[in-house]
């Protein structure tokens, strides 16, 4: 008996749609590790679960280094090579349009840390902008942590390797 031919539709159950994720997910690592094993590829992978866990695969390169060498290929030759069909251009270049304007609110409200305190006329003023750096200072530890925390297990496992280095014999 074969499988069953599945409809590429969002599923409505919100329990079947998580037993779904978590079997796709699996195997979607799978396939990427078994590609960055067979063929020695650089990559990362990039996702987010349904109540907004995020997932990585990356390989041996780190990961700012492989989407810094995406970032540097033209524009043009990327939307061809990987997103052929026109909806997903269009869907890239929203993305790219949400992703400026949230940068234009970033610069704007970096513009107002800018400014000399003084120049904040009223109490609310000076608490709306306490908020938003102790809002960025949290982000900025959560990212600290996570990158020592990165540094940690990269330092261990490199420890590690040079410690096989060391006990192996040399020819």
């Amino acid at each position: 008996m074969g499988r069953v031919k599945i409809q590429m539709k969002k599923i409505v159950d919100r329990q079947q749609r998580n037993i779904a994720f978590a079997k796709r997910k699996s195997g979607l690592l799978k396939k990427a590790y078994e590609l960055f094993i067979l063929c020695d590829v650089q990559m990362v992978l990039i996702f987010f679960s349904p109540s907004g866990k995020l997932f990585l695969f990356d390989t041996k390169a780190r990961m700012e280094e492989t989407i810094k060498k995406y970032v540097d290929v033209p524009v043009r030759p990327r939307c061809r090579e990987n997103f052929g069909d026109q909806t997903r251009s269009k869907d890239i270049e929203d993305e790219i349009f949400k992703c400026n304007g949230e940068l234009a609110k970033v610069e704007q409200q970096l513009g107002y840390f800018l400014k000399h305190p003084n120049q904040w006329a009223t109490r609310d003023d000076i608490e709306y902008q306490e908020k938003i750096l102790e809002e960025t200072l949290d982000k900025v530890r959560s990212r600290k942590k996570y990158l020592e925390a990165q540094n940690e297990v990269f330092d261990a496992s490199n420890c590690l390797f040079q410690t096989d280095m060391e006990i192996s014999p040399s020819e």
